[in-house]
């Protein structure tokens, strides 16, 4: 198959008839936004995965009768563009050789990549690797009327509009706080500006001042209120430390430390090498004010916080087997002249009780685990296991002074207070986790930033209005709505602007510009009327004029001459947004609702009513590529181009939908992506074939055909509930691969005649329509030449037929298939090949009494085999009580295996078994190759019968005997 000639065909036809563009009218809206891309790299089948879920949505809600608006644009904000631009101006090896090795760029264009705009243009809309291109070369049924970069002026415009409005709700203020920190883009960096790091913490450490003689020793530690079991201090022997003037203080930290203290507020003064060993020696402690010694460990790490740990060995696994080891280990002490005694002297100090361990709940999980080595990765688990439950449970013992009683979380708190209030502490600040590094390829940092402009999420009547928002909000998957909660919970004030970047300048201080996730929280709000705004003036463009357009405030006539904005484009915008707005759908990574889906409610509760608070979100899961994450900067990815190029735009999007659901991480894997080809072309061909059979009308429709048809309608119906709720998997596996499945049975079930002909058309015709969201293109081409007119993306979505629901059909279907695998399994056991015979026995009359007795015990619930025995008793009299019990058992074994459904089309409808099984016998016999078919009641005396199977059979389970 040429896919690409049928994609281009009819991608050419949506453009010229304007198939997507979104209006105004009488139908009920349907907005739905997926977040914009950033164009620092080009498209690829990752990204794909994001895109093509929310236009399955947009094109089945098309045809379901809705106006949907599905609109894009392009993130040119922050510093990704101009990371990437600088990696070119320093000729960064590595990333020229992915832009001209993998992404094509010619070699004499590459200065041409030293502009960011240039580059953002180039992978948002110029290149064939470009976003728009690849979303173009996929289908999308996106409105491009309407699309815009975040670096438009007129955009600008309403960044500034959103500023100023937060900034007179007091929810902007100017403080210092630890920002992630780019040392070679002297910059604060969020998520969108790194390479590696997305989704890290920064975390608060303690630092514990141990002293030894002039010096300080700070410790950090996230857990200070365990002080009280402090044992000893842990200095790595092969790390170089150094003597820093740190205030009015001499610390002795790691090499890496000193550069991480000047960031983070502290004057950092003359920095010394020691010149005297610090290992062996005793330091006195904080609060407790006893004498411990420093010994070696060589699982700290000089460039986490300080370099200077203390151990607690009760309560922090990588402690207890650090001192393990030295204790078991002597000898190795002699060399910092320790004496070996007084550190096999040391014991672990309880001071946490937690429900389920011991006395020392570290001790126990190592011992659990078998950890006896410091360089054991299990560890960190070890570590995450104890302090998560001793955080969120633990009880601080008795005997521990002032905090004894406490819950370990509210004795943290208190401890840390007084460390900072006697002087006796600090704090510092580090990465949750590393690498964190920049897009521009520099290690990030933690700084505190002192003139930093924030956001006030931290606000309790902001943070109560977005939790309002999100108790009615439709989440998918439901199970994030604790992720959210979370979120808006731990939320703090978030820098919001940076020195270097394209974006909107801060307009309280142009020497600021709105960082990236800053930017991009109501921009949905803003597709309503950006194809307005786009022959408008943006000097025109006050806030009075966003307030009317948005918020329906000021007179529209004053405005209009004030602005010299035609009224009718006014009133034209306000129109716009009160049609689309609230946002029906915002789907977006799982990853980011630690930020910008978190952002994106706080911002909207803020600035606008509640009647125009978004509705929903979906979040989506992680694209892989053989198992890793695909990534444009690092150049691990299938570009669109490519991709269509090689399997067509219609198996590209049925790959990505039907693989996971969308919250799942999808793993693209070409071997399957080439399956699916095949898939595809046997589809198609089918339904060519199925066209080319002669029209008749509606004649007396078989068995199969009833089957066939019910079979259909549920699965409409299946389709139709699956995308309601953004299951994209389970729809597509019903809308092609089981409909395949069913029509593969049908062909072979079904006879070459009129009542085939009829039903085979009417399931291609509804088949087709529930396939277009998947597959448009393929669709389109079979509709064409099914002779329809107009197109199939705009024709209605099929509804299930409820006089074609055949219950009866799609029971008998099911029972005759099972009993070909009964039969089949029979023959494997006999190692038969073409049995010369088949016998089937039908349960006798009081058999089908005592089956629905049976029936309905089970449907009640339990069943009490002795009250079944005895009313069967009663019931059928002539039947012997043993042979009447043994009857129940298997009866009753076999309907618990039988759904709620099939109980009830059993109690409500006359199934004549004998009747289909003589009916189907010669399908039986041609399906399964056997010489002879025969059905018997079980208790017709001329039954052939040679080996007595009769007497087993039970109804819908009969008796079989094979020659």
């Amino acid at each position: 198959m040429e896919w690409r000639e049928i994609d281009a065909k009819w991608q050419r036809v949506w453009r010229e008839n304007e198939t997507f563009k979104a209006s105004q009218g009488s139908k009920p809206k349907f907005f739905l936004t997926v977040a914009y891309p950033y164009v620092s790299g080009p498209m690829h089948v990752g990204h794909a995965r994001t895109y093509t879920v929310p236009d399955i949505i947009a094109r089945y809600k098309r045809m379901c009768g809705f106006n949907v608006l599905f609109p894009m644009a392009f993130h040119f904000t922050g510093t990704p563009l101009v990371g990437a631009a600088t990696r070119v101006q320093n000729r960064d090896p590595e990333f020229l050789e992915m832009l001209t090795g993998v992404f094509g760029v010619k070699k004499d264009e590459i200065s041409n990549f030293e502009d960011p705009q240039y580059f953002g243009n180039y992978f948002a809309r110029e290149s064939d690797l470009s976003y728009k291109k690849g979303m173009q070369l996929l289908g999308y049924s996106i409105d491009w009327n309407r699309e815009f970069t975040t670096i438009d002026d007129t955009y600008n415009k309403f960044i500034e509009w959103q500023y100023r409005k937060l900034m007179d709700m007091d929810l902007v203020s100017k403080g210092a706080h630890p920002v992630k920190w780019c040392p070679g883009c002297q910059n604060p960096v969020t998520d969108h500006d790194l390479l590696e790091g997305e989704g890290v913490k920064i975390v608060e450490y303690s630092l514990l001042k141990f002293r030894l003689g002039d010096y300080v020793l700070p410790a950090a530690t996230l857990r200070p209120e365990t002080i009280f079991g402090v044992t000893n201090l842990w200095l790595n022997p092969e790390v170089d430390y150094v003597a820093a003037q740190v205030d009015d203080e001499k610390w002795i930290v790691s090499k890496e430390a000193v550069k991480k203290l000047r960031n983070q507020g502290f004057e950092v003064g003359e920095v010394n090498e020691i010149d005297e060993p610090i290992i062996g020696r005793n330091v006195d402690a904080p609060i407790i004010h006893r004498k411990i010694p420093v010994l070696p460990a060589e699982f700290v790490d000089p460039a986490n916080a300080s370099g200077v740990v203390y151990s607690v060995p009760s309560h922090a696994p990588y402690d207890y087997v650090a001192l393990r080891e030295l204790q078991q280990n002597p000898d190795d002490l002699h060399a910092y002249g320790i004496d070996s005694e007084a550190v096999l002297a040391i014991e672990p100090i309880s001071l946490i009780d937690l429900s389920g361990y011991g006395e020392s709940p570290a001790i126990d999980v190592v011992k659990r685990e078998g950890i006896s080595d410091q360089k054991d990765a299990r560890l960190e688990e070890a570590t995450n296991e104890v302090y998560r439950k001793e955080f969120s449970r633990g009880m601080v013992l008795d005997w521990v002074p002032n905090y004894g009683g406490m819950s370990v979380s509210a004795a943290k708190d208190e401890v840390h207070r007084d460390l900072l209030d006697s002087g006796e502490g600090s704090l510092m600040y580090e990465f949750s986790e590393k690498p964190v590094t920049c897009r521009c390829g520099t290690r990030c940092m933690v700084k505190v930033v002192e003139d930093q402009w924030f956001l006030n999420y931290s606000n309790s009547d902001w943070k109560e209005k977005a939790r309002a928002c999100l108790a009615n909000m439709q989440l998918i998957p439901p199970e994030t709505r604790g992720q959210f909660e979370y979120t808006i919970g731990w939320l703090e004030d978030w820098p919001c602007t940076r020195r270097v970047g394209m974006g909107t300048p801060a307009p309280w201080d142009p020497s600021w510009i709105i960082e990236s996730l800053s930017d991009s929280t109501i921009y949905m709000i803003y597709y309503t009327i950006s194809h307005i705004l786009r022959n408008i003036d943006p000097e025109k463009l006050t806030d009075e004029i966003f307030d009317f357009v948005f918020l329906g405030l000021g007179d529209v006539a004053d405005l209009s001459e004030s602005s010299c904005i035609d009224e009718d484009k006014l009133k034209q915008m306000r129109s716009e947004v009160e049609y689309w707005y609230p946002l029906d759908y915002r789907l977006s990574a799982n990853e980011l609702i630690s930020n910008h889906l978190t952002f994106h409610i706080f911002h909207h509760v803020a600035l606008f009513p509640f009647k125009m608070w978004p509705k929903g979100i979906v979040s989506f899961g992680m694209a892989l590529l053989k198992g890793s994450k695909m990534s444009s900067s690092k150049g691990n990815i299938i570009p669109i181009n490519e991709a269509t190029k090689e399997y067509g735009a219609d198996v590209v999007r049925l790959y990505l939908a039907s693989g996971v659901d969308p919250w799942q991480d999808f793993d693209w894997r070409p071997e399957e992506a080439k399956a699916m080809v095949r898939h595809l072309e046997r589809f198609y061909n089918q339904a060519l074939e199925i066209i080319d059979l002669p029209n008749t009308g509606r004649p007396e429709l078989d068995l199969p055909d009833r089957w066939m048809l019910s079979r259909l309608q549920g699965h409409i119906k299946s389709v139709s509930d699956a995308l309601e709720s953004f299951e994209t998997r389970e729809a597509s596996q019903h809308a092609f691969f089981l409909m395949m499945r069913d029509l593969r049975r049908y062909l072979e079930r079904s006879k070459d005649s009129e009542s085939r002909n009829w039903t085979l058309k009417r399931v291609l015709d509804r088949w087709i329509r529930m396939l277009a969201p998947f597959a448009p293109h393929v669709s389109e081409e079979i509709w064409h030449q099914m002779g329809q007119e107009g197109l199939v993306v705009t024709a209605e979505w099929p509804e299930v037929e409820d006089n074609l629901v055949d219950e009866v059909a799609e029971f008998v279907e099911e029972y005759l298939e099972g009993l070909r695998k009964d039969l089949r399994k029979i023959f494997q056991v006999m190692d038969i090949e073409r049995p010369e015979r088949v016998c089937f026995y039908v349960a006798e009359d009081w058999k089908w009494k005592a089956y629905h007795l049976a029936l309905r015990h089970v449907r009640k619930g339990k069943v009490e085999m002795g009250e079944l025995i005895q009313e069967g008793r009663k019931e059928l009299p002539d039947i012997a009580p043993d042979k009447l019990a043994n009857f129940f058992k298997g009866a009753v074994k076999e309907l618990r295996n039988v759904s709620e459904d099939r109980m009830d089309l059993i109690s409500d409808e006359e199934i004549d078994e004998l009747s289909i099984l003589r009916e189907e016998s010669e399908f039986i016999q041609k399906r399964l190759d056997v010489g002879e078919v025969d059905v018997f009641e079980a208790d017709d005396p001329d039954r052939y019968d040679p080996q007595g199977r009769a007497g087993h059979s039970i109804p819908f389970k009969p008796a079989i005997y094979v020659k």
